[in-house]
């Protein structure tokens, strides 16, 4: 008879990934714990599940802690415009649901992100604090319930829930198969202010004070690559006296990791 890959383990692992996610923006080492179901107002994202588990979970973030995340990720002294945290939180699950897909023991499960938007929290919530030290950065909580579903390997319940615990207990992601001995590798990352085309005539013809129109706007966000992959954009800062990109969009793990790759 095939496993379950248990609710409470995608879960933890989506609660763990969520975790990450926002780590990697703001900065800061976090955790999760779990904690009684938070109420109040928040925002919700459908997250559905098929493959190795069927079903569907509700995630939810309360409102104050999206205006907390907002204010790490983009430092913003007020609250962010609903279309803002719409995004915001869209593509933060989206890159959890992505690595939680990744994680060993849920080989072959599947994790769509739905639209984001704001809404109370449903009932019979499961929450999580997300914490820096002492400090609760944002509540989670999460509602619904998967089943096995039809590419559910034998075996992968146990996996599957130590995969799911160690993501949401730990200050940091884990990895699957031997990536995590790789990730002190230096990469060399790249910052594309923009990009053209010339002829070789007017590459020819260029000189101390030529001009070249990049037809790029001053306002318009930087690519980040790694190779020739992109996998972030951002805005240009300067931090201490040096310029630095605060990153404002991301592609998901899966990109990223296919980028280390080449």
């Amino acid at each position: 008879m095939a496993a379950q890959l248990t609710t409470d383990a995608l879960r933890l692992a989506l609660a763990g990934e969520f975790r990450a996610a926002v780590e990697a923006v703001v900065g800061n080492v976090l955790t999760t714990t779990p904690v009684a179901a938070p109420s109040g107002a928040g925002w919700s994202t459908p997250i559905a599940a098929s493959g190795l588990a069927e079903g569907q979970l509700t995630v939810w973030v309360d409102e104050t802690g999206v205006a907390g995340i907002a204010r790490a990720m983009m430092g913003m002294d007020e609250a962010p415009e609903p279309g803002v945290a719409a995004d915001m939180l869209k593509e933060l699950w989206a890159q959890a649901a992505a690595a939680a897909a990744l994680k060993d023991g849920f080989e072959g499960l599947t994790l769509v992100t739905g639209a984001t938007a704001p809404g109370t929290l449903p009932a019979n919530g499961e929450g999580f604090a997300l914490t820096d030290g002492a400090t609760t950065l944002a509540t989670l909580a999460m509602t619904g319930a998967v089943a096995a579903g039809r590419g559910a390997p034998a075996g992968a319940a146990a996996s599957a829930a130590s995969a799911g615990a160690g993501s949401a207990g730990s200050g940091r992601a884990e990895y699957p198969g031997n990536l995590a001995a790789l990730l002190d590798i230096d990469l060399p990352l790249i910052v594309r202010f923009a990009r053209t085309e010339m002829s070789l005539r007017a590459l020819a013809q260029l000189g101390p004070g030529s001009m070249v129109d990049m037809g790029r706007s001053p306002d318009a966000p930087v690519q980040l690559l790694i190779g020739s992959q992109v996998v972030a954009e951002g805005e240009v800062v300067v931090v201490a006296g040096n310029y630095g990109v605060r990153i404002t969009s991301l592609v998901s793990p899966a990109d990223r990791l296919r980028a280390m790759e080449l």
